[in-house]
């Protein structure tokens, strides 16, 4: 396996991992201390780690799909998931850092809480991504 396929694989698993985690934490977040709590420290590891791992999974990804073309169907289902999964986070990203700014305004963090748990619909794609690049390395 190439070091870009490597670096990209790495970055995946990374980025769901921080994902998953972040998901505890904002499934945990059930009272306005917690979700309090919950939007600072969302805010530090989205901008700190989950911002940097979406721009390294774009840039490997983005080579390993020029190096590719022309492109299977399998590919573009590939590449179609893997965009929405990382259009979707960055949307929450947004979410994250809207929710920061009004940490102090209960029914604003409460709204944007909710706005950020529905970033949730992703994970299919993600996994659906994952799992065909997974197939690829196999193949």
């Amino acid at each position: 396996m190439d070091p870009v396929h490597v670096a990209h694989l790495i970055a995946v698993s990374v980025w769901g991992g921080l994902v998953l985690a972040e998901s505890v934490l904002e499934l945990g977040a059930n009272d306005d201390e917690s979700r309090r709590v919950a939007a600072r420290l969302h805010y530090r590891l989205d901008l700190g780690l989950e911002l940097p791992l979406l721009l390294i999974v774009l840039a490997t990804g983005g080579h390993l799909a020029a190096r590719a073309w022309p492109w299977t169907p399998l590919h573009w289902l590939k590449v179609g998931l893997g965009l929405v999964a990382v259009a979707v986070n960055l949307l929450c990203v947004g979410a994250v850092v809207a929710r920061r700014r009004h940490v102090d305004d209960a029914a604003a963090v409460q709204f944007w809480t909710r706005w950020i748990r529905a970033a949730g619909v992703a994970v299919p794609a993600y996994l659906g991504a994952l799992a065909l690049g997974l197939a690829c390395f196999r193949a």
